[in-house]
C-alpha cells in the first residue's frame, strides 16, 4: 500500500530552507547591533532622500537632528510594520484556530488523497477555500460598498467579513466533509483575518490610485485596478498559507511582500515626504507666513508679498533650522532666513 503524505518522512532541505536557517541565525547573532544601529540609519536615509529630492541641505542643531532620526525611523517602521502585520496576522488565527484544531485537522487528514497526483489539487482547493477565495470576496465586497455607498463603509468592514466567512465556511465543510458546525469555527477563526486582508487591498488601491490615474492609458487603467484587487489578496493568502512551513517562513514572506506592496503603491517612495509632514517639519501648504516688517522694506519683487508683509497659500518644504525653504507654484524655490519669520499659519487638517 502506498504511504500517505502525512506519514512520509521529511524531504531533504532545499535552497529556501537553507536561506531561512541562515537568515534566522544571522538575526539571532546580530540582533543587538541591528536594534541599535538600524533605527538611526533608517531615519537618516529618510531625511537624506528628502533633502536630495528637494535639492537642499538644512542647517540645524546636531542634538535636534539625532532626535529627529529616531522619530523618523519610528514613523517609517510603523508604516512598514503595519503592512507586515496585515500580511502576517491573518494566517495566525486561521492556521492555529482552524487548520490546527484537533477535530478539523483530523477530518482534513482523513480527506487527504492517497494518490500523489491528486494531492496537489487537494492542497489548491484547501488554500483557495480557506484563504484566497474569502480574501478576494471580502475585497470585492468592501470595494463595492466604498463605491456605491461610502457612508456604509464602516459598517461593511464588520458585516462583509462575517458574511464571507460564513459562506466559505459552509463550502469548506461540504467539500472536505468536516463535522457539522465546523463552518462556525471557521467563521470565528477567519473573520478578523479576512477583514484585515480586505482592508489591506482597499488601502493599496487607495494609495496607488493617484499613480494609476496619472498614466494616460485610457480604459486600461481598469485592468490595473482589477489586477491589484486580485494580486494583493493572492499575496495575503500566500503569506497566510505559508504558516504550514512555520512562523519564520511566514514572517520572511510577509516582510518581502510588504516592501513590494509599499513600493508599488507609492507608500515607500513617498515615505520621506510623509515622514517630514507627520513631524511638522515641512511638506505642507502654509495658509499664511508673516515676516518682519524690516524684511519687506527692501524691494523684494520676486517674493509674493502682500501689503501686510505676508505670503499666502505657499508650500513649505522645510521649516527647521536657520533657513525657511519655500516652493512657489511655478517651481521656483525661496529661501528666507528664519530670524525674519514672525509666524507660520497652517490650515486645519
Amino acid at each position: 500500500m502506498q504511504q500517505r503524505w502525512i506519514d512520509q518522512p521529511a524531504s531533504d532541505e532545499d535552497v529556501f530552507d537553507r536561506f531561512l536557517e541562515s537568515s534566522s541565525a544571522f538575526l539571532s547573532q546580530h540582533i543587538s547591533v541591528i536594534l541599535k544601529a538600524g533605527p538611526p540609519l533608517f531615519g537618516f536615509a529618510i531625511f537624506v532622500c528628502y533633502f536630495y529630492r528637494h535639492q537642499f541641505y538644512p542647517s540645524f542643531d546636531l542634538f535636534q537632528f539625532s532626535s529627529l532620526l529616531i522619530a523618523a525611523a519610528a514613523i517609517g517602521f510603523t508604516i512598514i510594520g503595519l503592512l507586515v502585520f496585515a500580511l502576517f496576522s491573518p494566517g495566525i488565527w486561521i492556521y492555529h484556530q482552524f487548520l490546527e484544531h484537533k477535530q478539523v485537522k483530523g477530518d482534513l487528514k482523513y480527506s487527504l488523497p492517497y494518490l500523489e497526483d491528486r494531492r496537489g489539487w487537494w492542497v489548491l482547493k484547501l488554500g483557495s477555500l480557506v484563504f484566497l477565495g474569502p480574501f478576494i470576496a471580502c475585497t470585492l465586497g468592501l470595494m463595492a460598498v466604498a463605491i456605491l455607498a461610502p457612508s456604509l463603509f464602516p459598517v461593511s468592514v464588520v458585516l462583509v467579513p462575517i458574511a464571507i466567512t460564513l459562506l466559505f465556511g459552509l463550502f469548506i465543510q461540504i467539500v472536505f466533509k468536516l463535522k457539522p458546525f465546523s463552518f462556525l469555527r471557521y467563521m470565528w477563526a477567519a473573520d478578523i483575518g479576512v477583514m484585515i486582508a480586505g482592508l489591506l487591498t482597499t488601502f493599496t488601491l487607495g494609495q496607488s490610485a493617484p499613480i494609476i490615474e496619472g498614466f494616460q492609458i485610457g480604459v486600461w487603467k481598469w485592468a490595473i485596478y482589477a489586477a491589484v484587487a486580485l494580486v494583493v489578496p493572492l499575496i495575503a493568502a500566500l503569506c497566510a498559507f505559508i504558516f504550514i512551513a512555520g512562523w519564520s517562513a511566514a514572517l520572511h514572506f510577509s516582510i518581502f511582500f510588504a516592501l513590494m506592496i509599499a513600493l508599488y503603491s507609492g507608500l515607500l517612495t513617498t515615505l520621506p515626504e510623509k515622514t517630514v509632514r507627520a513631524l511638522g517639519l515641512g511638506n505642507f501648504q502654509a495658509e499664511v507666513i508673516l515676516l518682519q516688517r524690516d524684511y519687506c522694506d527692501e524691494q523684494l519683487e520676486h517674493l509674493p508679498l502682500d501689503a501686510a508683509c505676508a505670503m499666502n497659500n505657499i508650500h513649505v518644504t522645510w521649516s527647521l533650522g536657520e533657513t525657511l525653504i519655500l516652493r512657489r507654484d511655478d517651481g521656483r524655490v525661496i529661501q528666507i532666513p528664519s530670524r525674519f519669520v514672525r509666524a507660520i499659519v497652517k490650515p486645519a487638517e
